[in-house]
């Protein structure tokens, strides 16, 4: 008889511990995934930046958006009074943010002074020397 009984809470100590071992296994998996969701990359906002005189709008979907005068820039506008690069528009913390890059005559959103990074929303009037131009999300 106390065979029986020794077997039998051997047995179930073996389920309990197997139970134990694949709570364990699934909680770790499911920790697992929640963090490699919380830190992949999330499906950036498309940005369009239409110039008050051009028609033809400019959309991009990436991080960073460099608007000057150098050809290399992403937003190119020739006017004399838009520094080689002077503005830089960067996507983190689910946000747009404009940040002026020390250009000479200054950026502006809605006609306040970009001194520090801005975060910028829909139909804002970013204006880059004497350059405007709004801002659509």
């Amino acid at each position: 008889m106390a065979a029986t009984l020794f077997l039998i809470l051997r047995i179930l100590w073996v389920i309990a511990l197997y139970a134990f071992l694949g709570w364990a296994l699934i909680s770790i998996w499911r920790a697992l995934k929640q963090q490699s969701r919380a830190l992949s990359p999330a499906q950036l906002p498309r940005i369009t930046i239409v110039e008050a005189e051009k028609s033809p709008a400019l959309s991009f979907q990436k991080m960073q958006i460099l608007i000057g005068r150098d050809p290399a820039c992403d937003v190119c506008l020739s006017d004399p009074t838009v520094s080689a690069q002077h503005a830089r528009l960067d996507f983190h913390d689910s946000q747009w943010w404009v940040e002026d890059l020390q250009s000479t005559n200054g950026t502006y959103v809605n006609g306040v002074d970009v001194s520090q990074p801005l975060v910028v929303t829909n139909g804002d009037d970013l204006r880059i020397g004497q350059i405007v131009l709004r801002i659509e999300l």
